[in-house]
């Protein structure tokens, strides 16, 4: 008996456990001696006052509250739809917060420069004409949304930020709200086509339209959201599950939201528009926005 303990006391000694896969948010998710990497993972080395001290890396993002009530209708009964036929109820979605704007360019460079993004895709894309150009990498364009990401790279981001991207759902209620099919375009200055950015070849800087929350126009300093159409189309978790179907487990392609498209063509300029793509896909026109659960 004294040699198993004096045994289980050698060992006791000698093991010393490997932290350094172990994930965290700030130093006080790591044991003493470990210090919250860029990467959030537990670090050996450095002092944990200095640590502490050093400036958080990700972007300061606004972000606002959705607590839908009600009865909400997705899709709509227009004859000139893209992929959001018929008009049908779904359960709302639980309370959650949704990012008042896209993610910019400088804003995803961030998350590449602490080494837990990867850059996306840069340069021209394809062969259209005029040319359609990656914002990434572009002198000047900062605070355009950043496109040309797949959903893999998206998701890194917004798991970087401690939220995920939304629900092809959450999407369309803070679009939308309770006027439901009613009010399938969010209302842009003049003339609606000739206003979305991708009408003058290429995307605009964040936040360049009017502020609306739950299909109303609000004023700056009223919490809202930036750029829902108009912009880029922004990737949601949700798969592209055929109208009225709410679950298609075998689907592939997940829904893509924003309708703003290339050209000025109304179809694409309503907020209930909607896209398919494959989570690998990636497109000039096509940025995101995260969210993230709030309490009931």
């Amino acid at each position: 008996m004294r040699r198993t303990l004096v045994s289980l006391a050698l060992l006791s000694a000698c093991y010393s456990p490997d932290y350094t896969t172990k994930p965290c948010v700030d130093n006080s998710g790591c044991p003493s001696g470990y210090f919250c990497s860029t990467a959030k993972l537990c670090t050996v080395g450095g002092s944990t006052a200095s640590v502490d001290m050093a400036p958080d890396p990700r972007p300061t993002r606004v972000e606002v509250e959705v607590r839908p009530t009600g009865s909400f209708y997705m899709g709509t009964s227009a004859t000139d739809g893209i992929n959001d036929m018929p008009t049908h109820l779904v359960t709302n979605p639980m309370p959650y917060f949704l990012d008042e704007r896209e993610v910019t360019v400088a804003e995803y460079r961030s998350c590449v420069m602490a080494q837990v993004c990867t850059a996306p895709v840069m340069g021209a894309y394809g062969n259209e004409t005029p040319k359609w150009v990656c914002t990434y990498g572009v002198s000047g364009q900062d605070q355009h949304p950043v496109t040309c990401v797949t959903k893999d790279q998206a998701d890194k981001f917004c798991k970087w930020m401690d939220r995920r991207l939304p629900t092809e759902l959450e999407w369309e209620y803070a679009a939308l709200g309770l006027a439901g099919s009613t009010n399938q375009r969010l209302v842009f200055p003049g003339t609606l086509g000739g206003n979305a950015c991708w009408s003058m070849n290429g995307s605009c800087p964040v936040a360049s339209f009017v502020k609306t929350y739950l299909g109303q126009i609000v004023s700056a300093d009223k919490p809202g959201f930036y750029d829902l159409l108009g912009n880029a189309w922004e990737k949601t978790s949700s798969p592209f599950c055929t109208y009225p179907a709410e679950s298609c487990p075998t689907e592939t392609k997940l829904s893509v939201r924003g309708g703003s498209g290339w050209d000025t063509d109304l179809k694409f300029s309503k907020a209930t528009a909607r896209l398919g793509n494959t989570a690998s896909e990636y497109y000039p026109n096509q940025g995101f926005r995260c969210a993230r659960n709030s309490t009931p």
